[in-house]
């Protein structure tokens, strides 16, 4: 399956033209950028150098290379991090980073939390509401419980995107724009991005609007039989942000939203166990979201070295809606569903560092807070329609609509943190310990509908603290090698859904029912490693093992209730879990225009007391690259090969088999032109073996007969073309 690609290489090599002389400096970033500055690590810049952890920064530069248009993209060829998925219908779920996903991994954008997903059902799941990444500069992903630093929702790490700032594109006064559009096969994808900044003295402006439409996924090898699941999805973002200079630092002003549309008529599922007299299935699912952000950012102001501190308001709205008909019931029906999540927050924070010597030791000390408040309120409502009669009910399967799953729910989360940095002597080792403080609150509003629907229900408001400790070292051996380790906690206090839910379903006699004794999910991590940058290579090696205690299973088989007949779901604390592995990278320069890189994980995670592994854990993963420069630095070619073992055998809690994922190798062609310094002309060729396979995120927890696992497997052969014109 290799001579295709040597093929596609072979004839890509020799094209080259003339370019701009200082376009070399913008194209060799990749090669030479050996201590890329973070700020996700510390709340403050610093060089990757100087973090006792594992850090991955996504710029600009990157993206545009690997040619991506939404989050799975991003991290298509990163190691250790996958995108959440496992639908037809409904978009991404979030990251899951070392095997740890859903709200357990942090999601901050411009330093402000993303909202929850919430999932009810076959019918309800609200996503993460992630911005546009057209609109998005650079993200940055820290691996491994950094609740420290940003509390509760940082259990699996956290995931940072920063939106474009004028900056990004002009130095200095004028004006300037970028345009990009994308478009490619495998989903019949299309995104174009437009953005303008404007600055004149002390004030600056940024527009930036982007919008992508696609369909279903076209995957490889769908069996001729199986109907597609077909969908048209619309996805759009916007933001106006302007800036003011100032004697004590900048201030801006920030409005952003997206919009996001998905309609599905879906196929696959039909006449398949609860949907065996179903004959027609369509969704229509609506989300808009925006944000409101005043922040600033300063240096040396009284006793702090550098900061900033920002005030918010985010809401997110949710409307999904189901159709569906029963031709084949005895008494054909049409079933009508509306299942509508609201979110509104609204938050403080500040994040200072002050610099400081006492007794000789060199001291960065970073301090701060963020105090949030979100009222959360979710609402279902159906309708079924006798086709014969006409008549209308808002009874559906036992269950009298509409109605609430949980309270209305308002949590409070408030975290203080203080996290220094001492030197031990010049040039020598670095120590940087950390503590924080996090309150959570989790209350119950008034709220007759839930009371009306659930009079039994146990719903309680919860209260809970934890002090989160943090140890990390980076010793230098030499100017270009460092050793580095940390001790970490996570913490993540029980969700609102967990704790109060409220579900029963008398047709199919199941309930599921609050668990106001939930303890909050606690981890720890050890994490070791070796970072070394030579003139022409680099590499990194970590060793990680992170524990987690009393982790959330939501909604869990406990059993028949004797005296109803229903089987009963709840939340509940398993024991402790254990992931470990080792990730790794490598690049090495090969001459003035050829470069090579390798990036390898092994991650192994189980539960501790049936020794089961856990299906959210990745198999063992090697990602080969060989990228091409012309001498003219105008022409671009990279040949990559992903290798990816089969998944060990997977067993539910009742010993059931579950689908684990095949073995597989993959093959990219991805090549950029330049055919001026403003301009950028992108092909990639990705799964050029028309590979069937699937990412484990995207099949979690399914029977190995699912009838809709072929269609979650991944594009077949596909074709990505990419155009980026950029002017000052």
């Amino acid at each position: 399956m290799y001579k295709i690609a040597i093929v596609l290489l072979a004839v890509m090599l020799p094209l080259t033209t003339h370019a701009e002389p200082d376009a070399e400096d913008q194209r060799e970033e990749y090669v030479r950028d050996f201590d890329t500055i973070t700020v996700v690590a510390h709340r403050q810049p610093r060089s990757l150098s100087e973090v006792a952890g594992t850090v991955t920064v996504i710029g600009r530069e990157h993206m545009e290379r690997d040619m991506v248009v939404d989050i799975a993209d991003l991290v298509r060829y990163e190691p250790g991090v996958e995108v959440d998925s496992g639908s037809t219908r409904f978009g991404f779920n979030g990251f899951r980073i070392r095997g740890i996903g859903g709200n357990r991994t942090a999601v901050i954008i411009d330093n402000v939390p993303a909202p929850d997903r919430f999932t009810v059902g076959s019918f309800s799941d609200t996503g993460r509401g992630l911005m546009e990444l057209g609109l998005a500069e650079r993200v940055e992903i820290l691996r491994g419980p950094a609740s420290t630093l940003y509390g509760s929702k940082a259990l699996g790490g956290v995931v940072a995107v920063s939106l474009i700032d004028v900056d990004d594109l002009l130095p200095g006064d004028g004006s300037a724009h970028r345009m990009t559009t994308a478009g490619g096969t495998d989903s019949d994808r299309m995104r174009v991005t437009s953005t303008t900044a404007l600055r004149a003295g002390n004030r600056s402006l940024i527009l930036a609007a982007a919008g992508q439409r696609g369909g279903e996924v076209n995957v490889a090898k769908r069996p001729q039989d199986l109907p597609r699941d077909e969908l048209d999805r619309r996805h759009g973002g916007v933001l106006l942000r302007g800036g003011l200079d100032t004697a004590v630092g900048r201030f801006r002003l920030s409005l952003d939203g997206l919009r996001e549309t998905r309609d599905s008529d879906l196929h696959a599922i039909l006449g398949h166990e609860r949907f065996v007299d179903t004959t027609s299935l369509k969704g229509d699912d609506r989300r808009h979201q925006w944000r409101l952000i005043l922040d600033h950012h300063f240096e040396g102001a009284g006793v702090a070295s550098r900061g900033h501190w920002r005030a918010w308001h985010q809401q997110s709205d949710t409307r999904q809606e189901t159709t569906e008909q029963r031709l084949l019931a005895p008494t054909p029906v049409e079933l009508f569903r509306r299942f509508e999540f609201t979110q509104d927050m609204t938050g403080v924070g500040a994040d200072l560092e002050s610099e400081f010597s006492i007794l000789g030791l060199d001291h960065r000390l970073g301090y701060g807070l963020e105090l949030t408040r979100a009222d959360i309120t979710t609402q279902r409502d159906a309708m079924q329609t006798t086709l014969e009669t006409g008549q209308s009910a808002r009874f559906v399967l036992g269950e009298q609509f509409p109605l609430r799953d949980f309270p209305a729910s308002r949590v409070t989360e408030l975290g203080v943190y203080l996290h220094d940095e001492i030197s031990l002597w010049h040039r020598g080792p670095r120590l940087s310990p950390g503590i924080r403080f996090e309150y959570y609150d989790l209350s119950v509003r008034n709220d007759p509908l839930f009371e009306a629907r659930f009079p039994d229900a146990q719903t309680t408001s919860l209260s809970t603290t934890s002090w989160l400790p943090r140890l990390g070292l980076v010793w230098p051996i030499n100017d270009s090698m460092e050793l580095f380790a940390q001790y970490a906690r996570g913490f993540r206090a029980p969700p609102f859904e967990d704790v109060n839910i409220g579900l029963e379903i008398p047709m199919f006699n199941i309930r599921a029912i609050a668990n106001p004794d939930l303890e909050p999910e606690r981890g720890r991590t050890a994490e070791a490693g070796l970072r070394w940058r030579g003139s022409d290579a680099r590499a990194e090696l970590a060793v990680i093992r992170n524990d987690y205690r009393d982790f959330i299973q939501t909604r869990a088989p406990i059993g028949f209730d004797p005296a109803s007949g229903f089987l009963e779901f709840q939340s509940i604390n398993r024991d402790s879990v254990r992931i470990e592995g080792v990730e790794a990278r490598y690049q090495q320069q090969l001459g003035r225009n050829l470069t090579a890189e390798l990036a390898a994980e092994w991650t192994r995670g189980r539960d501790r007391v049936d020794e089961r592994p856990l299906p959210e854990v990745s198999p063992p993963r090697l990602i080969s690259e060989l990228a091409w420069l012309s001498p003219s630095t105008d022409w671009e070619t990279r040949l990559i090969v992903s290798a990816v073992k089969s998944q060990r055998e997977l067993r539910d809690e009742q010993g059931d088999a579950l689908f684990s994922t095949p073995g597989h190798a993959t093959v990219d062609l991805l090549t950029r032109y330049f055919p001026r310094q403003d301009l950028s002309v992108g092909v990639g060729l990705f799964n050029l073996t028309d590979r069937q396979y699937w990412r484990n995120a995207a099949v979690p927890g399914r029977a190995p007969d699912d009838p809709l696992l072929p269609l979650l497997a991944e594009p077949g052969r596909s074709l990505m073309v990419t155009l980026t014109w950029q002017s000052r």
